[in-house]
């Protein structure tokens, strides 16, 4: 019985991520398929094709699902005999997870649109390039997640505060400033960091993220309800 109760908070986070794919499979298919055909379309008119658009607003749809899905659902765990401990890492478990399999879907959209363009002779870089856009998302998806996962946990703590909704968006603005330099500015692009510094850039930026998750759920006064 210990066990399985020890075990039961990587049950959660497992089932969330099963969940979550289950329902956004046939979206993210389409989204994809529909953005491969502008890419070639528009081939001589946006030369690096649409699917980093598509890459960025993913992030966007991480981190909103990730704030929503938490807010939403911690008084019903709470309720059910969850604690915040298991709350705290099934969720982080659920953001691993969901962070790695969204980096790879991205990474096979850049293959994927390196190929229909190599097919009309209108492929930007090599298939490393191509390769490389996308593996950077393995560092960039948990910054976007665990930055909503923090703003679910701070609504839930601070959402009746008339001061929260103006804090929250002016720390998601500057938040998105460094998340945009890391992701498109010059700190990649231009080499204004070296590979290592911006990895080690981006994994300081997770930690402070999941750290400061962590010690705000576990610490959230909530009221339960069914």
């Amino acid at each position: 019985m210990t066990t399985a109760l020890a075990k039961r908070r990587y049950r959660l986070g497992w089932r969330l991520f099963k969940g979550t794919v289950l329902w956004a499979r046939l979206w993210l298919l389409a989204g994809a398929a529909l953005t491969l055909i502008a890419s070639a379309v528009f081939a001589t008119a946006i030369e690096t094709g649409m699917w980093p658009v598509a890459a960025s607003v993913l992030q966007w749809f991480a981190a909103v699902a990730a704030s929503g899905l938490l807010y939403a659902r911690l008084p019903v765990w709470i309720s059910q005999g969850w604690t915040r401990r298991e709350i705290t890492v099934g969720f982080a478990v659920f953001g691993v997870l969901a962070s790695v399999a969204l980096a790879a879907f991205v990474t096979a959209g850049f293959a994927a649109e390196h190929a229909v363009l190599a097919l009309i002779d209108q492929a930007p870089g090599t298939w490393g390039d191509a390769l490389a856009s996308g593996a950077r998302y393995l560092a960039v998806t948990p910054i976007y997640f665990f930055s909503g996962a923090l703003i679910g946990v701070l609504a839930a703590r601070f959402s009746g505060a008339a001061w929260f909704t103006a804090a929250a968006l002016v720390g998601a603005a500057l938040l998105y400033t460094v998340v945009l330099s890391l992701e498109f500015g010059v700190v990649w692009f231009e080499g204004a960091l070296s590979p290592a510094a911006w990895t080690a850039t981006a994994l300081a930026l997770i930690a402070a993220l999941l750290a400061a998750y962590a010690s705000t759920l576990r610490t959230l006064p909530i009221r339960a309800k069914a």
